[in-house]
Protein backbone atom coordinates (compact mmCIF):
# COMPACT_ATOMS: atom_id res chain seq x y z
CA UNK A 1 0.00 0.00 0.00
CA UNK A 2 2.84 2.21 -0.27
CA UNK A 3 4.24 3.98 -3.56
CA UNK A 4 7.64 4.82 -3.07
CA UNK A 5 10.25 7.02 -4.83
CA UNK A 6 13.98 7.40 -4.58
CA UNK A 7 16.15 10.15 -7.33
CA UNK A 8 19.72 8.03 -7.39
CA UNK A 9 23.04 8.35 -8.23
CA UNK A 10 25.48 6.03 -8.91
CA UNK A 11 25.77 4.52 -5.60
CA UNK A 12 24.38 2.56 -2.51
CA UNK A 13 23.45 6.31 -0.78
CA UNK A 14 21.65 9.40 -2.50
CA UNK A 15 22.03 13.24 -1.86
CA UNK A 16 18.52 13.57 -3.01
CA UNK A 17 16.08 11.18 -1.65
CA UNK A 18 11.95 10.99 -2.18
CA UNK A 19 9.61 8.71 -0.59
CA UNK A 20 5.76 8.90 -0.37
CA UNK A 21 3.16 6.78 1.06
CA UNK A 22 -0.49 5.82 0.11
CA UNK A 23 -2.86 7.25 1.95
CA UNK A 24 -6.15 4.47 2.21
CA UNK A 25 -9.31 5.50 0.55
CA UNK A 26 -11.24 5.75 3.02
CA UNK A 27 -8.55 9.02 4.37
CA UNK A 28 -6.63 9.67 6.81
CA UNK A 29 -7.87 9.02 10.57
CA UNK A 30 -6.37 11.23 13.37
CA UNK A 31 -4.40 8.57 15.25
CA UNK A 32 -3.25 7.28 11.54
CA UNK A 33 0.29 8.15 11.77
CA UNK A 34 2.24 7.60 8.28
CA UNK A 35 6.09 6.38 9.33
CA UNK A 36 8.72 7.00 6.32
CA UNK A 37 12.40 5.47 6.81
CA UNK A 38 14.87 7.00 5.14
CA UNK A 39 16.51 4.32 4.32
CA UNK A 40 20.05 5.07 2.02
CA UNK A 41 20.51 8.79 2.67
CA UNK A 42 23.68 9.83 2.22
CA UNK A 43 24.61 10.98 5.83
CA UNK A 44 27.64 13.47 4.97
CA UNK A 45 28.20 16.17 7.13
CA UNK A 46 26.69 18.55 4.86
CA UNK A 47 23.26 19.63 6.25
CA UNK A 48 20.18 18.89 4.34
CA UNK A 49 16.65 20.03 3.06
CA UNK A 50 13.68 18.68 4.84
CA UNK A 51 10.97 18.81 3.09
CA UNK A 52 7.09 17.44 3.40
CA UNK A 53 5.70 16.31 0.16
CA UNK A 54 1.31 15.71 -0.68
CA UNK A 55 -1.07 14.97 -3.48
CA UNK A 56 -4.48 15.53 -3.11
CA UNK A 57 -7.34 15.70 -4.92
CA UNK A 58 -10.61 18.06 -5.24
CA UNK A 59 -12.20 16.16 -2.72
CA UNK A 60 -9.89 17.93 -0.69
CA UNK A 61 -12.17 20.19 1.36
CA UNK A 62 -9.85 22.61 3.31
CA UNK A 63 -7.14 25.55 2.22
CA UNK A 64 -4.47 24.12 4.40
CA UNK A 65 -3.04 20.96 6.47
CA UNK A 66 -1.62 20.71 9.79
CA UNK A 67 1.06 18.35 10.29
CA UNK A 68 3.41 17.23 12.63
CA UNK A 69 6.64 16.00 11.51
CA UNK A 70 8.79 13.84 14.18
CA UNK A 71 12.47 12.98 13.20
CA UNK A 72 15.48 12.90 14.15
CA UNK A 73 18.25 15.54 13.96
CA UNK A 74 21.47 14.62 14.71
CA UNK A 75 21.21 13.32 17.94
CA UNK A 76 18.58 15.57 18.38
CA UNK A 77 14.46 13.72 18.26
CA UNK A 78 13.02 17.39 16.60
CA UNK A 79 8.64 18.18 16.56
CA UNK A 80 7.65 20.36 14.06
CA UNK A 81 4.15 21.37 13.18
CA UNK A 82 3.72 22.29 9.54
CA UNK A 83 0.75 24.39 8.38
CA UNK A 84 0.48 23.83 4.91
CA UNK A 85 -0.94 26.05 2.47
CA UNK A 86 -2.78 24.31 -0.57
CA UNK A 87 -5.03 26.29 -1.82
CA UNK A 88 -5.33 30.67 -2.22
CA UNK A 89 -8.08 32.44 -0.83
CA UNK A 90 -10.09 32.08 -3.75
CA UNK A 91 -9.47 28.37 -3.70
CA UNK A 92 -7.05 27.86 -6.79
CA UNK A 93 -4.90 25.36 -5.63
CA UNK A 94 -1.34 26.16 -5.15
CA UNK A 95 0.58 22.72 -5.81
CA UNK A 96 1.55 21.42 -9.83
CA UNK A 97 -0.10 18.44 -10.93
CA UNK A 98 -1.73 16.94 -14.53
CA UNK A 99 -5.49 15.67 -14.06
CA UNK A 100 -7.02 15.72 -10.41
CA UNK A 101 -4.23 15.20 -8.31
CA UNK A 102 -2.02 17.92 -7.19
CA UNK A 103 1.14 18.13 -5.61
CA UNK A 104 2.86 20.98 -3.07
CA UNK A 105 5.61 20.72 -1.18
CA UNK A 106 6.97 22.53 1.81
CA UNK A 107 10.44 22.83 3.52
CA UNK A 108 10.73 21.68 7.36
CA UNK A 109 13.99 22.18 8.41
CA UNK A 110 16.91 23.62 5.80
CA UNK A 111 19.63 22.96 7.84
CA UNK A 112 18.52 19.00 8.83
CA UNK A 113 20.93 16.34 9.34
CA UNK A 114 19.36 13.21 9.24
CA UNK A 115 21.05 9.64 10.01
CA UNK A 116 20.27 7.05 7.48
CA UNK A 117 17.63 4.91 7.94
CA UNK A 118 15.70 7.59 9.83
CA UNK A 119 12.33 7.18 10.87
CA UNK A 120 9.93 10.33 9.75
CA UNK A 121 6.75 10.05 11.50
CA UNK A 122 3.91 12.39 10.28
CA UNK A 123 0.06 12.94 11.40
CA UNK A 124 -2.27 15.30 10.52
CA UNK A 125 -3.51 17.74 13.28
CA UNK A 126 -6.69 19.13 11.80
CA UNK A 127 -9.48 19.43 13.96
CA UNK A 128 -11.71 16.23 12.73
CA UNK A 129 -11.25 12.37 12.50
CA UNK A 130 -11.06 11.58 9.45
CA UNK A 131 -9.31 13.90 6.35
CA UNK A 132 -10.48 12.81 3.01
CA UNK A 133 -8.99 13.74 -0.50
CA UNK A 134 -5.11 13.33 0.43
CA UNK A 135 -3.81 10.47 -1.75
CA UNK A 136 -0.07 10.25 -0.32
CA UNK A 137 2.04 11.92 2.06
CA UNK A 138 5.84 11.44 1.53
CA UNK A 139 9.42 13.49 2.64
CA UNK A 140 11.61 14.86 0.17
CA UNK A 141 15.44 15.39 1.35
CA UNK A 142 17.72 17.05 -0.65
CA UNK A 143 20.87 19.18 -0.38
CA UNK A 144 20.04 23.36 0.20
Amino acid sequence: MSAACAIAACSDKHERFGKFTAIPDKGWAYNDSIVINAAGLDTTDTPQRLKIGVRHDNDYDYRNLIMEITYRNGTRLMRDTVDMELADIYGAWSGSGLGPTYQAETVVNTSARIPDSATITIRHVMRLDTLRGIRQIGIIIDKP
